[in-house]
Parts: C-alpha cells; structure tokens; sequence
C-alpha cells in the first residue's frame, strides 16, 4: 500500500511538473516554443499524451535514487533539492550573462554600476539626476499593485528585467 500510494505521489509531483511549465510560461517568460522544445521528444511541434508520459517516467526513475521502483520521502526531498540547484544555478548563469555586457566572462565595474541606471532614470521623472521622494510616490501610484516590472514601457531593454 505505501508503495502504490508513493507512487501515486511521484506521478502527481511528475503532472505538477508539467503544469509548472504553463505557469512559467506566463510569470517568468517561458514561452510556449521552449515548453515545445522541452517536451516534444519526436520534434513534429506538439505535446502528444505519450510524450508526455515518457517525461513522467524520466523524472520517476530521476528520483527513484535506488532504483527500487519506489519513492521514499528521502527521495522526493533529494529529488526536490537537486532541481532548486539547477534552477538556481541557471538564474545565477542568466543574471551574469544579462551583467556581462559585452560578453567577456567578467562583470566590470562599468557594467555593475550600469546594472540599476534604467531604475533610477525611470524614477527620476525630470532628469535632473535626484529622485525626491514625490518622484518615489509618483512610481509606487504608477506602479499598482503588480509592481514595478509591469510598468517598463516600449523602450523596456534586457536591463529592466
């Protein structure tokens, strides 16, 4: 009974994974080619049930660490741990890269220092280099209540994300 019920929670964690890619498709900019890209196995450009079956099994024996067949909490824990690492580490890669302006493996001071300018000159609404607290109030009012990413406008670069 224990293994048919941690099976059926391998299963469920296996759908939830799926169900994370529509979700970060629309909060992190996942887009729909690159869920394709992940999941479509044969390359024919759609998502077919078999695929993703195949997907679930992947991540089953991924985090069946023994190779019992079976799932234990330990597992699932180290299973769970190890995918933060990766999806840390590749937020760790995309900030460097998004820093490292002119590609040469190294963040220069003019390129950290430049990191937060396109902020400062959206806040400072009459360009005189100060930000008063009016201009603060003025971009929390603009702002709302989905904070300040929503609000880049057309001229929105790789720095404003």
């Amino acid at each position: 009974m224990r293994k048919l019920t941690l099976t059926a929670i391998a299963a469920g964690t296996a759908m939830l994974g799926v169900a994370g890619y529509a979700y970060a498709d629309h909060h992190r900019g996942f887009g729909k080619g690159q869920m394709i890209e992940q999941l479509d196995t044969d390359g024919d450009g759609q998502i077919t049930k078999a695929e993703v079956e195949a997907m679930k099994a992947s991540k089953f024996e991924e985090a069946d660490a023994n190779g019992d067949g079976g799932l234990t909490m330990e597992e699932l824990d180290a299973y769970h741990e190890a995918q933060r690492q990766k999806r840390m580490e590749a937020m760790k890669q995309r900030m460097f890269e998004r820093g490292d302006t002119n590609g040469d493996g190294v963040i220069s001071l003019d390129e950290f220092e430049d990191r937060g300018a396109p902020m400062f000159e959206r806040v400072d609404a009459d360009d005189d280099g100060v930000i008063t607290a009016e201009e603060i109030e003025a971009m929390k009012e603009k702002r709302g209540k989905h904070g300040w990413r929503h609000h880049r406008g057309p001229d929105a670069g790789p720095d404003d994300q």
